[in-house]
């Protein structure tokens, strides 16, 4: 899948949460799903990291999953408890956060197992790839399974929209 794909899947993914949160954390929340949902590529494409990683490699693994949740957890628990206020971040807010962040980096490789390439989700530990389609229904990263994926995440976007607004009218 293509970036803006990885994007839109992210938002996509940090929506059930942003919609149980107020205007401002809602926002945040769907931002932590987008920079989870570029990440596995921003650490393997972008990153000096690049020169030891692969693409679709550990980065697309679960273990890199848990380990960088963890890490934006501890950062945003840490900041909102600090006496210094860089950044005005309730502590309630760390765990959603950090959740929005896992599942954009979730959805991004839930979106690569459509591909045929597929993952390689337990490394380093295990070697073998998984897809989430038939061989039939794989396509490349910027074929028609790409298109799918904004426009299933559009209609997520605009149904998760729409149940917040409802929410917010109805003063719940």
């Amino acid at each position: 899948m293509n970036r803006s794909t990885h994007l839109l899947i992210g938002a996509a993914a940090a929506a059930p949460i942003a919609i149980t949160l107020d205007p401002a954390p809602a926002l945040g929340c769907l931002w932590f799903g987008i920079a989870g949902g570029a990440m596995p590529d921003y650490l393997d494409l972008r990153s000096n990291a690049r020169r030891m990683l692969k693409h679709r490699g550990v980065s697309h693994s679960l273990v890199i999953v848990a380990l960088c949740s963890a890490l934006v957890f501890v950062l945003l628990d840490g900041v909102s408890r600090a006496d210094v206020k860089v950044l005005p971040i309730s502590t309630s807010l760390a765990v959603p956060f950090a959740l929005a962040f896992a599942f954009g980096m979730l959805s991004h490789l839930a979106g690569d197992t459509c591909t045929k390439g597929g993952i390689q989700p337990a490394l380093p530990f295990h070697r073998g790839r998984f897809w989430l389609l038939p061989r039939f229904f794989r396509t490349r990263s910027d074929g028609a399974i790409n298109g799918l994926g904004q426009l299933a995440a559009i209609v997520v976007l605009g149904l998760a929209l729409a149940a917040y607004l409802s929410a917010m009218a109805s003063g719940s």
